[in-house]
């Protein structure tokens, strides 16, 4: 049964906001609507619209997903019951979300919201900052409940252009196209999932970049710290879960520095080519923060590797003394493909877009094929880009 709380009125600097077209919500039904930052429940019951935030106050429950039962809204985590147009809980429960006041006009349905407060700079942005600043760039997840804070890290930090964030529909997915762009690029990226299941489905795809030594920064989000060891909704031990998968599998706390965990992780990733996690727990996302973020500087060395000179030297004789030298330029000289091409266009040798132009099968080749080919018809310097 419904309560007798009366419905919720607008403030004087309230804005009307439509989020309904006329009939758009069937009768006895509930929806989730998103007006800037804030998420909405809204309900049509009895002919009467109602618009809550769209979080039971006992868990952060998604009330947009839940449905009507005898005339209240029901949470679909554990059935916390409320008002649908006054947010009420029935006796002897007191809690209540907050509710908003809705009109039902000729063009549709509005809803009236306080002006956004200003973004304030919380942890996650120190975090998201500090990995980008170690040239993560982009992140393979799913945004849930339990990791929204940092998800609106990851969404400023790509409206800056300092990383790309790629939606997938399954947190393994995220997992293993994560470890496909470390196997071929050598540089870490992310996959993000949230509590519980949703970040175990990462484990199979994270192993797979452990035994091929890819680096991946893994993150979860996590349940808020006060319910943690209550058999909460999806409140599973994250840290001893990816324990055995990752080098490093640390919670990030209000206290923690967390810059310093953020490089700790990206550096062991990218260092040891393994995976690396970190679990951040809801409230701990959106703590205010004006915490300097990480950076490589001063905490890595040099990743070029070259030769002794002394093999170097001798690799110059012999070429020298050659009749028909072949270079053979492995996955190792990709980044650095237009300045061999400039030194095969020096020694007048064919590289694979040349090729193309005289009917051969150019850059498509298997390159064992092209390097046999080189070595019979020119016995010269063969550039191939395998793609």
């Amino acid at each position: 049964m419904s309560s007798n709380a009366p419905a919720p009125q607008p403030a004087p600097d309230d804005t009307w906001h439509k989020i309904l077209e006329p009939g758009e919500l069937p009768e006895g039904r509930v929806a989730s609507v998103s007006i800037g930052h804030e998420n909405l429940a809204v309900t049509n019951h009895n002919g009467t619209y109602g618009a809550l935030h769209n979080a039971c106050p006992h868990q952060g429950g998604p009330l947009g997903e839940g449905s009507i039962e005898n005339g209240l809204l029901r949470c679909p985590w554990h059935g916390y019951d409320y008002d649908p147009t006054t947010g009420q809980s029935p006796p002897p429960f007191d809690d209540a979300p907050s509710c908003f006041a809705v009109d039902a006009r000729e063009d549709g349905v509005y809803v009236s919201l306080p002006p956004e407060p200003p973004r304030e700079r919380t942890v996650s942005d120190v975090l998201v900052e500090t990995m980008t600043n170690w040239g993560i760039d982009t992140v393979f997840g799913m945004v849930g409940h339990s990791n929204l804070g940092f998800a609106d890290a990851l969404r400023e930090a790509e409206e800056r252009g300092d990383l790309r964030y790629v939606g997938v529909r399954h947190e393994g997915a995220a997992a293993f196209a994560a470890t496909a762009y470390g196997k071929l690029t050598g540089r870490p990226a992310a996959c993000f999932g949230i509590a519980g299941p949703g970040s175990t489905n990462m484990l199979t795809g994270l192993y797979d970049a452990k035994v091929d030594g890819s680096p991946v920064l893994a993150i979860s989000g996590q349940v808020p710290s006060k319910v943690r060891g209550r058999a909460a909704f999806q409140d599973v031990d994250l840290e001893g879960a990816f324990k055995d998968v990752a080098r490093t599998s640390t919670t990030v706390l209000a206290g923690s520095d967390h810059a310093e965990l953020m490089t700790l992780a990206c550096k062991t990733a990218l260092v040891e080519r393994d995976v690396t996690h970190l679990v951040i727990p809801d409230e701990v996302q959106d703590i205010v923060s004006d915490a300097s973020a990480g950076s490589p500087a001063g905490r890595i060395g040099s990743r070029l590797i070259m030769p002794p000179s002394d093999a170097l030297e001798e690799a110059v004789a012999a070429i020298s003394k050659a009749k028909r030298p072949l270079f053979v330029l492995g996955q190792g000289a990709r980044a650095e493909r237009q300045a061999v091409i400039k030194l095969a266009e020096q020694l007048g040798a064919p590289h694979g877009d040349d090729l193309q132009g005289q009917g051969h099968r150019g850059r498509f080749a298997p390159a064992g094929l092209w390097s046999a080919w080189a070595q019979w018809h020119t016995g010269r310097l063969l550039v191939h880009e395998r793609e």
